[in-house]
């Protein structure tokens, strides 16, 4: 593996920004967050215990100081309060604009269903609180100072979450994490569309050509700092001259840094460079390793991992010691109390966001456009709600740009406001947490119980769905620490036999297994055929090969039908299943891999089998030690090859190399097995990518060849040819424009099996291997649909194999009677000669039959039959019937029937 998050007691636990991801380091993250939000209170308390000190004035005097920078005639002057908004408050939003581009791209966002609740709550949370301001200030000209309620204050958010403790679910977290971030897109909006002075054009220009120029270095491959902060800083002062406030620079260059999922090729580069150092330490190649590690994880989480402590613990609470010092006296106070401007703040952070959020929540699960997560309570929804009103940091960096230097009064009672509605925010957030607390559990922190608990009609069962004990696994394919708890398990299984009951739901942890959440659908394919655990164990026992190849030859080697295992697992029509049991265990309060429930009730300490057996037992009144229940005996191994395509009675057979016709009609989309790619997926493709223009008849891969690259036409026609350039060539697929080409082989190191021949001059975006896997740590939707069409289409090839394969020595009359009576039964049949193949010991082992077996029949579904009588064969052809005809016709593309 690439990388694991490990946990104490043994356990996979997520990494990236998911929500699993989020719950595993959740107390060492809070008390960071904790940490930072309790320096911000200390600088707040620090700004304001100044200005109404004796020294109070010199507060005022500090602040306004000028600082300027002056190069020959040319000056730029600004107070220190400004420099610490204008310039220091760059790097605030900088990395603001990084945890949106990275939860766009990789993150929470990328799942827009999952996202569509918090963000649309975002959005009433924006409108409501402005709307409630402009009520108490409306014909005023502080009725323009409405931005100021619109937003909230993350850091101080989570750290008040994180003194809530056991109210504050984490699924709760992720919601208001998710809203934040749309929360803060839409107040950077308003900052840059409504408080933006007189534009200026020509500074404005040279802003953007400077961004030009940072991206012009990306494809250059500079990466190194002085580069881009000399044009950090020359964007900088350009907005700031061109009017356009000058933070909104860290946002758009934020957006336009990469971010992308950590690479394992670069990975395993960096990780062989380490070794490389460690044996010979020199200059060199410790330079060496350390760029190649610097490569491995995009600029844009490294950035975000330098910048985030600076701004937490430096910018924003001196940031806050410059602008919250408020003179609060009598007067003041008197003023604020009865000033619609205060009143306005108060009551549009406070409950405007309360119930703009919780509005905007129950209209987008009302309107289907998403819900809430499983175990997130409303009062719980409406404390992260009313905790949402703490707007604090950019409030009053907005009371900043909304009041003139005439209107320096309703700026202070603007800023009493924001400080006043934080804390009544806090307090209210915190009572409706208390309340939420009652109705609790005592003494947990998190769910302990099973939700929902095991049904049989629904769950996986391994034993009598009756026994008195019940161990369930929540458990992840490609884990190791899985892997190595099925040791545990079966001993248990031995140990109790009949009494035991084992239930198995999916946690594929995808942000570190990223081929797990397959492999749970092949496990859900394979139980739509009877087979689920025969597929768990062969999954368990082969954690590294859950490649999409790798899990059609497990399905072949269970005794699957592999033409609708391919199919199904290509359509995905089981990835609703797998989530409903990654939403169980979110609502039982699942933190990693594997967590096992004992009696409906989640296990801690160690998952050794004595460990669970004490627990098995305790909860049962502490019984004797059970008779050993009998093991299951594996299955033996088979050969999933795709082999020759059968001829249907249908099929076009050419009496000669004819070429083909230039006008075959392209193949419709069946199944999703030729989708058409997006603009944005061509554009993504094109920049890791070469384009080309192909002339009729050239072929872009050829049958034989030892692999290819991946494929994709923009214009003209290719055609996907079996045997071309034989008498019984036959067109397997048409592909025009949007369309890729390729298979599952594509990603294999077997040798080719089709041909790819220009049917109209076409242009092809080629794509080598290492771009394509690093244009699908881009694009998880890309990746998504072409390994979803591709086992589409390798079940449509297995459709189109032979019916049996007879393995054997082909001058064999044994081998020739076989056969011929195949055929006689109406089975197409091909003859696999031992005596052509380079490496015939593999191909007995993976047949698990001896020379002395041969020959043996290979039925379509992998089944081995040695020694077959005619009676076999005879059995084989009555089970296929005719029906095994119809569906090799309905399965073959459209396109053929053109050829």
């Amino acid at each position: 593996m690439a990388a694991d998050a490990r946990e104490p007691m043994g356990q996979s636990a997520p990494g990236g920004r998911g929500l699993l991801a989020r719950v595993a380091p959740l107390r060492r993250s809070l008390r960071t967050e904790a940490g930072g939000a309790g320096l911000l209170l200390v600088a707040t308390l620090a700004a304001l215990a100044w200005a109404n000190s004796p020294m109070g004035d010199s507060y005022a005097t500090f602040w306004h100081t000028e600082f300027a920078f002056r190069v020959g005639e040319t000056e730029l002057s600004l107070s220190l309060q400004h420099w610490v908004n204008d310039g220091l408050m760059v790097f605030f939003f900088f990395v603001v604009g990084l945890e949106i581009k990275r939860e766009l791209v990789i993150g929470d966002l990328t799942d827009r269903r999952r996202a569509a609740v918090p963000a649309l709550a975002a959005v009433t949370g924006l409108v409501v609180p402005a709307l409630v301001y402009v009520v108490f200030n409306l014909g005023d000209e502080a009725v323009a100072a409405w931005g100021v309620v619109i937003s909230t204050d993350t850091a101080f958010l989570l750290g008040v979450l994180a003194l809530v403790g056991p109210a504050c679910p984490a699924q709760l977290r992720l919601f208001l994490l998710t809203l934040a971030i749309a929360d803060d897109v839409g107040a950077l909006s308003v900052i840059a569309l409504f408080y933006t002075e007189d534009l200026r054009l020509t500074p404005l220009a040279i802003a953007v050509l400077g961004l030009g120029l940072m991206i012009g270095l990306r494809y250059l491959h500079v990466w190194r700092g002085p580069a881009y902060l000399v044009l950090g800083l020359a964007v900088w002062v350009a907005m700031h001259e061109s009017g356009v406030h000058p933070t909104l620079a860290g946002v758009v260059i934020a957006l336009f840094t990469p971010a992308y999922a950590a690479r394992r090729e670069e990975v395993a580069d960096a990780a062989r460079l380490m070794r490389a150092y460690q044996q010979s330490p020199n200059p060199q190649f410790a330079r060496a390793a350390r760029l190649s590690i610097d490569r491995s994880v995009s600029a844009s989480e490294r950035l975000q991992a330098l910048w985030q402590p600076w701004t937490s613990f430096v910018i924003v609470p001196v940031f806050a010691l410059a602008n919250a010092g408020v003179s609060l006296t009598g007067e003041t106070l008197r003023d604020a109390a009865s000033s619609p401007v205060t009143i306005g703040v108060v009551a549009g952070l406070v409950l405007g966001k309360l119930v703009g959020i919780l509005l905007g929540t129950g209209l987008a699960v009302r309107l289907g456009l998403g819900r809430l997560a499983p175990g997130l309570t409303g009062m719980q929804l409406a404390g992260g709600a009313a905790l949402s009103g703490i707007g604090f940091t950019i409030s009053l960096f907005i009371v900043d740009l909304a009041f003139d230097e005439g209107q320096e009064r309703s700026a202070d009672q603007a800023r009493v406001g924001v400080l006043a509605a934080s804390v009544l925010a806090a307090l209210l957030g915190w009572a409706l947490f208390r309340l939420a607390d009652r109705r609790r559990p005592s003494g947990t922190t998190r769910p302990v119980l099973l939700d929902p608990p095991v049904d049989p009609a629904r769950d996986h069962v391994r034993g009598p769905v009756d026994a008195p004990l019940t161990l369930v696994e929540y458990g992840d394919f490609e884990c190791p620490f899985c892997g190595r708890a099925t040791g545990a398990v079966e001993e248990l299984r031995e140990r109790f036999g009949d009494r035991l009951r084992y239930v198995f739901r999916h946690v594929p942890l995808t942000d570190v297994h990223p081929h797990a959440r397959l492999a749970a659908e092949a496990a859900e394919a394979a139980a739509a055929q009877g087979r689920f655990w025969e597929m768990h164990d062969r999954l368990f026992a082969g954690q590294d090969r859950l490649d999409p190849g790798d899990l059609l030859e497990h399905a072949a080697a269970v005794g699957l039908d592999v033409v609708r295992f391919s199919r199904d697992l290509g359509s995905g029509q089981y990835a609703r299943r797998v989530e409903q049991d990654v939403e169980s265990a979110e609502a039982s309060g699942v933190e990693g891999t594997p967590t096992f429930f004992v009696g409906g009730r989640r296990h801690t300490g160690p998952y050794d089998a004595d460990s669970l057996a004490a627990a098995l037992l305790a909860g049962v009144g502490g019984e004797d030690a059970l008779p050993m229940a009998p093991r299951e005996e594996p299955g033996s191994p088979v050969l999933p090859v795709l082999g020759p395509r059968r001829r249907e009675p249908d099929a076009v057979s050419l009496t000669r190399a004819a070429p083909l016709p230039a006008d075959l009609e392209e193949t419709p989309d069946r199944q999703g097995a030729y989708p058409l790619l997006t603009d944005e997926q061509l554009a993504l493709l094109e920049r890791h990518g070469t384009r080309r223009t192909w002339a009729p008849g050239e072929t872009l891969f050829r049958e034989g060849d030892p692999g290819y690259d991946f494929q994709v036409v923009l214009s003209g026609t290719v055609a996907v040819v079996e045997h071309h350039g034989h008498p019984d060539q036959r067109v397997v697929s048409v592909h025009g424009a949007r369309r890729f080409l390729g298979e599952l082989d594509l990603f294999s190191d077997r040798p080719v099996f089709l041909t790819a021949v220009v049917l109209q001059q076409a242009e092809v975006v080629t794509v080598p291997d290492a771009q394509v896997r690093a244009a699908f740590a881009e694009d998880h939707a890309l990746k998504e649909t072409v390994l979803r069409a591709f086992l589409i289409r390798r079940s449509l090839l297995l459709a189109l194999a032979a019916d049996v394969r007879i393995v054997g020595t082909g001058s064999s009359p044994e081998t020739e009677r076989l056969r011929r009576v195949a055929e006689e039964r109406g089975l197409s049949a091909v003859v696999v000669d031992v005596e052509d193949e380079d490496d015939v010991t593999e191909l007995l082992a993976d047949l698990d039959v001896t020379e002395g077996d041969l020959p043996v029949v290979v039925w379509r579904s992998e089944r081995v039959l040695r020694h077959p009588t005619e009676a076999d064969l005879a059995a084989l052809a009555v089970s296929s019937g005719t029906g095994a005809t119809a569906a090799s016709a309905d399965a073959r593309p459209p396109a053929q029937e053109a050829t």
